[in-house]
């Protein structure tokens, strides 16, 4: 007699869940309610920007600024009798709305400095974690990841959908908006500046071990940062020159650095070294020149611009992680 046996049933392959686990999860309960009050401000501010847009676009087509444009160029907004109406409606909004997005980074970097790495470490309650089987390495990499790809996630797209909403009009329309003007809340920018926030709060977080003292410093330290990427900045590439026999004028398409004189010899001579009323061409002869000069930056320069400024931010902001993780390597908070 012979019998069968039932074969086992398969036994199942469990499927690797997307949701966070471990130290990752834990950071993200920590700071849950903070999380979603600015995924909520995130989804209000994306909004405005959007209708922004709309209204932005709408406005100066049916008051024929796409139509004159199309016509004659830059030189339409001279002739379109809805100028005044208009900068003063949208002027502000399109300002105010840019300077959410360039100082969001430094927002992020505050928050990491503070509430996410200073204070456990001023509570003490990293020896907690410490002693759960998480290294100091991979404690500092999830308190680094987490608002990283949080923030990094929320301003790329705040930064994509205000340079959308910058373009909808042409730069003569909002003089106070062309690109070198708005440079740090286009393109790029914000996203590189939000890494190095983000990278600067961790290492000042570290360093101090105090929740005040690390936002202070991240304060600081983002601060020198951008100044001197600021005077850098016009150096990044070569910038395009004019040379005339009259005094060029300083406000040109594109972003005017330097103007000044040129001697017979080539050397240059700063423009505003003559005294008031003295004429160009008597200024031209009292230095010896025999021409004028006008350094600038074309309006084909901004990305290129930006993309080397934005990788430049993106090496330091590798280097305070790595800085962060070797202090953290050195010794125990």
């Amino acid at each position: 007699m012979t019998s069968t046996s039932t074969p086992a049933p398969p036994v199942p392959v469990a499927r690797r869940s997307l949701r966070p686990r471990g130290i990752a999860w834990l950071v993200l309960r920590q700071h849950r309610a903070t999380f979603i009050v600015l995924a909520l401000l995130l989804v209000v501010d994306l909004g405005q920007l959007l209708v922004l847009r709309w209204l932005l676009a709408h406005e100066a087509d049916s008051q024929g600024l796409a139509r004159l444009c199309a016509d004659i160029g830059p030189e339409c907004v001279d002739q379109w009798s809805s100028i005044g109406d208009f900068r003063s409606t949208y002027g502000d909004a399109l300002h105010f709305n840019g300077l959410v997005v360039q100082y969001v980074p430094l927002l992020a970097g505050l928050f990491t400095a503070g509430p996410m790495v200073a204070r456990e470490l001023e509570n003490g309650t990293w020896k907690l974690a410490w002693t759960q089987s998480v290294s100091p390495v991979r404690w500092l990499a999830a308190k680094l990841a987490v608002p990283a790809v949080l923030v990094l996630t929320g301003v790329s797209l705040l930064s994509a959908v205000y340079t959308w909403c910058w373009a909808a009009v042409p730069p003569e329309v909002l003089p106070g908006q062309r690109w070198y003007d708005s440079f740090g809340m286009l393109g790029p920018m914000p996203v590189a500046d939000a890494l190095l926030g983000v990278a600067l709060g961790a290492l000042a977080a570290l360093l101090t071990r105090r929740t005040v003292a690390a936002m202070v410093l991240t304060l600081v330290g983002y601060g020198l940062v951008r100044s001197a990427l600021g005077l850098v900045r016009p150096y990044l590439l070569p910038r395009t020159r004019l040379t005339s026999l009259d005094m060029p004028a300083w406000s040109t398409d594109g972003w005017v650095v330097d103007r000044g004189m040129l001697t017979r010899s080539g050397e240059r001579v700063w423009g505003d070294s003559c005294d008031v009323g003295v004429s160009p061409d008597r200024c031209l002869a009292q230095h010896g020149a025999d021409r004028w000069y006008l350094d600038y930056h074309p309006t084909a320069h901004h990305w290129p611009l930006a993309w080397m400024e934005a990788g430049l931010l993106a090496v330091l902001a590798a280097l305070a992680a790595w800085a962060a993780v070797r202090w953290l390597r050195r010794g125990r908070p």
